[in-house]
């Protein structure tokens, strides 16, 4: 409405010096670390009042201001106030106001009830809230014409008086009295207020929204999970990755449900009992348990890694608790333009698990001339040599397989050759250095006629291979396969990027499972195994080195982000594999982690194995762990089949090497609640005289 000279002349003179006031409060703060920015306005900026236009106008500013500050992630709450007994402007003018509010329902709350308001509202930290005393009976009858925010408090009030409702009850309790159709409704809203609090946003978020679209970090994440364990204290304890396994309101509504439901918190329906003839695992793929000859037997293998040239080799590293990571490679090069130059670049750039001879190629043995050696990449040519090698070891001769249906499986990644050779100023060949052809050349020199398939999944790329050639011989598309991963550190330019987002450890470590995990250091290697379909290695009378019984490969889907792993994507992925090989999760003795030194992503991995592999476990028997990163650093596209022959060595063995770089376990996991033990030093193989030893391999 228009405003009076009178109107005017309050608004100048106090009014608008307030919203002068809180705004230039809000330019001070913007750079300050505050706790708390808590503003104190007015009911009537949000229930109104004939004659207040200004009053509502000034007080409405500063709970927009409120809103503003979340917005921008800063403190901020604005409480609107009703009428104080015996303090405050309005206690001031109370004969007035009781004229006019009396009548309506207005009344007053003593300074102690206020004070009560403030403590508890700056505890839930919500952006707006309004404290005031008000007969809402009387006021239904004395206004006809009420807004619809009014309308909703009414009707939720009568609700409430309609049901008996004392004082607010906890969750726990909401949970246990509403029906089972109802409680993960409940949860997804009490979330919603938790999420609101802690990231500070002016409106409760969408549920499903993920958490770091919405601006949540690491410590909001920890924030969150504080709360939820508060609110569930005594039923249900939530783990620090819990934030990230779940990362919407949704997502973690309907977990929570689940598990309070199965704390006995919430009873829901029993679900309808598995088929008796269904494998052990709880989720996942369904499938008949094979029977002894489905299995896929490994009858060779080979390796080139940092200071193993051989099997023999990588296993007295192994044996010896050896660490391969070294500042600049050992060999006299030269490498100028190279990663891993002792004489150039930085602390990053240099440091790695660098192969021997990498630059070194018998190029005549595979009828390849010398110029076009020199344009292909390292990778191909370490491909050639380890495939031939795995072939010797099998057995096989070389010769024989020309013209049969053997199948080629290779991880690898778009590599950097091309980019050294050109900044040395060089030309280079595109057959060199493209990734179809990194797998083809060994059908082509071999002469074989199955498909050869390069595979890139970053760090999953070569058990992702095992597991694709796995399948194309269960199904009958390729009689044997060549499978395996390679990795050359070649480009300094890759390493900086590495650096640059946080990936690499800055103390030069594969610290994995500890609590200074802070990244990997990058590796150089490549592992090739050949497989055969069980039945017919035995009645071809192999060695077998071992058997893979099962696999599975997914993706994350959503997730904290990109390179952020999801726990219950990788508890499926284990269940599912465990359900194709038909192996019970506590049978499987040792896990082969992908433990890449992630401070993330470490404890993630330990928490989905250990929800896995725990079922039923005998505790006297903890599923083992360990990774090899931290011997030879993190081989990337040929990580996963360097961890499969170090299981495959260690079972035949009867031993499992040493876990370097583990001295204080990670802060993030309660370990001594977990059924898994890293292997901090050497373990022998547990016994079982009823069936052989079995690992898992992960990647």
């Amino acid at each position: 409405g228009a405003l009076t000279n009178q109107d005017w002349g309050r608004f100048e003179t106090v009014l608008w010096p307030k919203i002068l006031g809180a705004w230039h409060l809000h330019r001070a703060t913007l750079n300050r670390d505050l706790d708390m920015f808590v503003l104190f306005s007015s009911r009537v900026g949000v229930m109104g009042n004939p004659g207040q236009a200004n009053h509502a106008a000034a007080n409405a500013f500063l709970d927009q201001l409120a809103g503003h500050r979340r917005a921008l992630g800063l403190p901020g709450q604005a409480i609107a106030w009703g009428a104080w007994s015996e303090i405050g402007e309005a206690a001031e003018q109370r004969e007035r106001i009781d004229r006019q509010r009396s009548a309506l329902g207005g009344r007053w709350f003593t300074p102690e009830q206020g004070l009560k308001a403030f403590d508890r509202l700056v505890r839930e930290d919500v952006t707006h809230s309004v404290v005031m005393s008000m007969d809402w009976s009387v006021f239904e009858e004395a206004v006809e014409e009420r807004p619809p925010f009014v309308e909703d408090l009414l009707s939720a009030t009568s609700e409430a008086e309609a049901g008996g409702a004392g004082a607010p009850k906890d969750l726990l309790s909401r949970l246990r009295e509403a029906p089972a159709s109802e409680r993960e409704s409940l949860l997804v809203s009490f979330l919603q207020d938790e999420v609101q609090a802690v990231l500070r946003l002016p409106s409760a978020p969408t549920p499903t929204v993920g958490f770091f679209d919405l601006g949540m970090d690491s410590l909001m994440a920890v924030e969150l999970r504080n709360r939820l364990n508060r609110a569930l204290s005594g039923t249900y304890t939530a783990p620090n990755t819990l934030v990230f396994d779940y990362p919407d309101i949704a997502a973690l509504a309907a977990f929570l449900a689940e598990e309070l439901a199965q704390d006995g918190e919430a009873p829901v329906p029993p679900p309808q009992p598995e088929p008796s003839a269904q494998p052990v695992a709880e989720r996942g793929a369904q499938v008949a348990r094979p029977s002894e000859d489905d299995g896929i037997a490994i009858v060779g293998m080979a390796c080139r890694f940092p200071g193993a040239p051989d099997l023999p080799a990588f296993w007295r590293l192994l044996e010896d608790a050896a660490d391969l990571v070294t500042d600049g490679r050992r060999d006299p090069g030269p490498w100028h333009g190279v990663a891993g130059n002792p004489g150039a670049g930085d602390d990053f750039s240099r440091r790695g698990a660098f192969l021997e001879d990498i630059d070194k190629f018998d190029a005549a043995f595979f009828g390849i001339r010398p110029i076009e050696a020199r344009m292909m990449d390292p990778r191909q040519r370490l491909l050639l040599e380890t495939t031939w090698h795995a072939l010797e070891d099998a057995g096989m001769d070389p010769g024989q397989l020309k013209g049969t249906n053997t199948g080629v499986y290779v991880g690898t990644g778009n590599g950097d050759y091309r980019d050294v050779v050109e900044a040395g100023g060089e030309t280079h060949g595109y057959l060199g250095t493209t990734m179809s052809v990194t797998a083809g050349r060994i059908s082509f020199a071999l002469g074989l006629i199955g498909p050869a398939v390069p595979l890139d999944l970053a760090c999953a790329s070569s058990l992702a291979a095992i597991h694709q050639a796995a399948s194309a011989l269960r199904q009958g598309e390729v009689e044997t396969a060549l499978v395996g991963g390679v990795n050359a550190i070649l480009s300094s330019e890759v390493t900086t990027f590495m650096r640059e987002v946080g990936m690499l450890s800055t103390r030069g470590r594969c610290s994995t499972f500890d609590a200074a995990a802070d990244g990997f250091v990058r590796g150089e290697g490549c592992g090739v195994v050949v497989l055969k379909r069980l039945s017919e290695a035995k009645a071809a009378g192999d060695r077998i080195w071992g058997v893979i019984r099962g696999s599975s490969v997914n993706q994350n889907g959503t997730s904290a982000g990109l390179t952020v792993p999801n726990g219950p994507a990788q508890e499926r992925v284990i269940e599912e594999a465990l359900s194709r090989a038909g192996v019970p999760p506590a049978e499987v003795d040792y896990l082969e982690a992908h433990g890449a030194g992630s401070d993330l992503g470490d404890p993630i991995e330990v928490q989905a194995a250990a929800a896995v592999y725990g079922r039923e476990r005998d505790p006297t028997r903890p599923l083992l762990i360990g990774s090899v990163k931290t011997n030879i650093g993190h081989l990337e596209c040929a990580a996963g089949v360097a961890s499969l022959i170090k299981a495959v060595l260690a079972m035949n063995e009867g031993r499992i090497p040493k876990q370097l770089h583990f001295h204080n376990p990670s802060p993030h996991l309660e370990w001594d609640r977990l059924p898994v033990r890293v292997t901090a030093e050497e373990t022998e193989w547990p016994s079982h005289p009823d069936r052989p030893p079995r690992a898992g391999v992960s990647s």
